[in-house]
């Protein structure tokens, strides 16, 4: 091989290595980032005891729902968001101040 064939086998062998790393990388970039939204989404667990859905008497970071511009649990950033509910045992939340088992309209 003469040295012109050389050089550009090392550099064909250049770019391949460098399109594999960004490759690699992009997709390592694209897992962690639904790795991220996976870990974020946080839904409770229904309870075992009979329940209810109590709307608006949540505390901040205590809701249990997810909604159009809340989607976590444990995400709410303000207290008594009409739109976040939590689970109370059935029964319960017609008694608490606020408390109400239908979602806004």
């Amino acid at each position: 091989m003469n040295s012109t064939t050389l050089m550009t086998l090392e550099i064909f062998t250049m770019n391949t290595s460098i399109d594999e790393a960004r490759a690699a990388l992009i997709a390592a970039a694209v897992f962690s980032l639904f790795s991220a939204a996976a870990s974020a989404q946080v839904h409770p667990e229904k309870p075992t005891y009979k329940y209810e859905k109590c709307y608006g008497v949540a505390r901040a970071g205590m809701n249990d729902c997810f909604f159009a511009s809340n989607s976590c649990a444990g995400t709410l950033t303000k207290d008594n968001d009409p739109r976040a509910w939590i689970y109370v045992p059935q029964g319960t939340c017609k008694k608490i101040t606020g408390g109400t088992l239908e979602p806004p309209k």
